[in-house]
């Protein structure tokens, strides 16, 4: 064979070859645009076959591994982020920077009672701890003011809606001492405050009592119950609702709440035993 016949062979060889990868590579082209084509419709088809729960099970679960963090004043709880989870909210509530009881207790202070704390903590969110622990018996002698989570700066009660959703004020009551309205947290129970925290692990069951007292000295024995703010009538209630900036619409909205005549009717609360089946009735009660 001439040296002219093996060159003319080995083109043939090349072109041999190279039809073969262009029809292998056409072939998965065509596979890939089909794939992409029908992959839409494929899954619509899957999620027709699905029922509801499954639906709803996989709305659920898309993005878990998301987190999302919850700054509760007195410690940090974090946990997967599910989409249109009716757990969760799309803005978190404002930690409180400022209150003195805060500082201690946290943003979600109520933990005893399992049938009304969602209640309590839930007021918490826009009342100081004050407001309703410190109970003022005299009118004449109360006075409320809005201050602010951040600064702790007081405001007045305009705007008073923004409050209402994702509050960044809380309304606290107001010392009369002296003839003069002045805040219960002064600069120098703050101090005491401060002092009391930094010395309590080293402080004997006696003198820690007794830090206690004086810092609780002006709080009720018991607070204020539901229905005195949530009285029948405005004149009836506890709080001065229209002093402090809400408005008529809200006022008959707080004004015999059904929620407080649902909450005195609890006589007892009870958890489905499958949550915790080790549990006796009177541990549960506890």
């Amino acid at each position: 064979m001439s040296a002219r016949e093996k060159l003319s062979f080995v083109k043939k060889i090349y072109c041999i070859i190279g039809i073969f990868l262009l029809i292998g590579s056409t072939y998965l082209v065509i596979k890939l645009v089909m794939h992409i084509w029908h992959k839409v419709p494929e899954e619509s088809a899957h999620e027709k076959k699905m029922t509801e729960e499954e639906k709803m099970f996989k709305k659920m679960m898309e993005g878990v591994e998301k987190k999302m963090e919850y700054d509760l004043g007195y410690k940090v709880i974090k946990e997967e982020k599910i989409e249109d989870h009716f757990h969760h909210i799309g803005n978190m509530p404002k930690h409180d920077k400022f209150n003195l009881c805060i500082s201690c207790h946290g943003d979600v202070p109520h933990d005893k009672s399992k049938e009304i704390r969602a209640f309590l903590n839930m007021h918490s969110d826009f009342l100081a701890c004050e407001t309703c622990h410190i109970k003022i018996e005299q009118d004449f002698h109360k006075k409320y003011a809005w201050y602010s989570k951040e600064t702790g700066k007081l405001k007045n009660m305009k705007g008073i809606e923004d409050y209402l959703s994702n509050a960044s004020y809380k309304l606290m009551p107001l010392k009369y001492e002296n003839g003069d309205f002045v805040r219960y947290d002064s600069e120098q129970l703050r101090a005491f405050v401060q002092k009391f925290k930094n010395i309590l692990p080293e402080l004997g069951p006696s003198r820690k009592s007794r830090g206690l007292k004086m810092i609780h000295k002006s709080v009720s024995e018991k607070p204020v119950p539901c229905g005195d703010c949530h009285a029948k009538t405005l004149r009836e209630s506890y709080l001065p609702l229209r002093e402090v900036g809400y408005t008529k619409g809200r006022v008959s909205q707080i004004l015999g709440n059904e929620v407080v005549g649902m909450v005195k009717k609890y006589e007892k609360f009870y958890i489905p035993k499958l949550f915790s089946p080790g549990e006796t009735e009177k541990s549960r009660d506890k």
